[in-house]
């Protein structure tokens, strides 16, 4: 096997060439035998051309000479200017009535072509076999990616081996691209909206887990880092089924994977996590002791495996699943625990990002808020939107929706500006969470003048929310 090229790049990579390959499923040299077809057909003789060159062509380590960039054009079907073929310049020389705003054709493009690739994973999911599963693979990998090449993060090295039938054992690089693609998804949960990340995770889980079923020992070190990625993956298909869109029943299928997977990674905080995850399910139906059993084995696990944060997460989880059903002494008793737990040793791990100080600031708002204790919970749950990171644009919506609901029975007025901050975050990324703070809100406000002002405000939200 030759060496690999490690020279730095000359030119920006060339992402357009590359998500168009990655879209067909073609490998670099299957480019290369396309080409050389193509110029055999042309009668231009040989083509010189080799699967490093192509690489060098998407890594920016060199550029295709003209005669290969016409070639590209036809076995892509493809504008040059789509396939990243033009320089500035050359860009620069297009007409201005021949330039689409990216924002209307180039999105919706992208979203036709993802929702054609859901349906036919879905079909082949459900028992349809209407083609090949080299295919299939590829379509999965294809969907897998789409949510990195719309945001214009960068594809994993590697990431082209996914879609290959898998042997035995895994390999390294294949493990490795597939983690961090998991990665990606996870950053983009906080500036993507859910329906359109949620192909591209759903895609990636059932592309881990044909991975996982394909390896013979579950005990290498690669399966359980990817059996790991797997879980991450499937527990955040679950946070969006449940937590953005309100979907339960699909979320469940969804969060036993998660489950297999964690137990297969021998992943203890990871296990913790899926299970602290899973408990808000039938806590927030008002099945307590379901939740508590879901949450005893997540401290279980916690105990082998875990930090600071995610000891304090699962406490705050208890927190309010006890104040739901009217349980208040409990539900302030547990935010103490995760009070204490924040200040213990340890270390939590990378993929933690749903939870900090500000957010248990936020679950003790809550308990406060649901126990009566109106100032005291207004105190806390301004302290949480105060500090919370930019990104957490869901959170800080349940967040307003809960303070506003704290200062209603004092200061109606500023309750209602409080509403109008959280209606506009829900304008720009619906989240059906924050969506039901809203009826306890309004009730807080019945006895006032501002309680129409406030339904006509949800009431505006009701198109962009069904659309999520």
């Amino acid at each position: 096997m030759g060496t690999r090229r490690t020279s730095t790049s000359k030119h920006p990579p060339n992402t357009r060439l590359r998500w168009q390959r990655l879209q067909r499923g073609w490998s670099h040299q299957e480019v290369v035998e396309q080409i050389k077809r193509s110029i055999e057909q042309a009668g231009e003789g040989e083509a010189g051309l080799n699967a490093d060159m192509v690489g060098r062509w998407e890594t920016g380590g060199r550029k295709p000479d003209p005669r290969y960039k016409k070639h590209l054009v036809l076995v892509f079907d493809l504008p040059a200017s789509e396939l990243g073929l033009l320089s500035s310049e050359e860009l620069a020389l297009r007409p201005a009535d021949l330039v689409v705003p990216a924002s209307t054709t180039n999105v919706l493009l992208d979203e036709q072509l993802i929702d054609v690739v859901v349906k036919k994973v879905m079909l082949v999911l459900g028992g349809n076999a209407e083609f090949s599963r080299p295919v299939f693979l590829k379509g999965l990998l294809g969907a897998s990616l789409a949510a990195l090449f719309s945001n214009g993060i960068a594809i994993p090295d590697g990431a082209e081996a996914l879609a290959a039938e898998q042997r035995t054992r895994l390999d390294r690089q294949s493990v490795d691209a597939f983690a961090a693609i998991t990665a990606s998804h996870r950053d983009l949960y906080w500036t993507t909206a859910a329906a359109e990340l949620l192909p591209s995770v759903t895609a990636h889980v059932h592309l881990g887990t044909g991975m996982l079923k394909s390896t013979s020992d579950a005990e290498a070190p690669q399966s359980r880092q990817l059996a790991s990625a797997v879980a991450e993956s499937a527990l955040l298909t679950s946070r969006l089924l449940f937590f953005d869109l309100a979907q339960g029943d699909a979320a469940e299928q969804f969060f036993q994977l998660a489950d297999d997977a964690a137990s297969t990674s021998q992943d203890h905080a990871l296990a913790a996590a899926v299970l602290g995850h899973r408990a808000f399910v039938p806590g927030f139906a008002g099945q307590i002791q379901l939740a508590r059993d879901y949450l005893s084995a997540a401290h279980a696990h916690a105990r082998y495996a875990a930090g600071p944060l995610l000891r304090s997460w699962l406490h705050c989880v208890d927190a309010e699943v006890s104040a739901r059903v009217g349980q208040s002494r409990t539900s302030l008793t547990r935010i103490r625990y995760a009070e204490d737990a924040l200040v213990t040793a340890g270390t939590d791990p990378t993929w933690l990002d749903f939870f900090d100080a500000s957010r248990l600031d936020g679950f003790a708002g809550n308990a406060l808020l649901l126990a009566g204790r109106n100032r005291e919970a207004a105190s806390r749950l301004q302290n949480a939107v105060d500090n919370l990171a930019e990104t957490a644009t869901k959170q800080k919506a349940v967040l307003l929706f809960d303070l506003a609901a704290a200062h209603a029975p004092t200061d109606a007025e500023r309750a209602v500006a409080t509403v109008q901050q959280a209606c506009d975050l829900i304008g720009q990324a619906p989240y059906s969470t924050a969506l039901q703070r809203i009826p306890d809100v309004r009730a807080a406000l019945s006895a006032t003048s501002y309680v129409g002002e406030l339904d006509e405000r949800v009431r505006a939200l009701s198109g962009p929310v069904r659309e999520a």
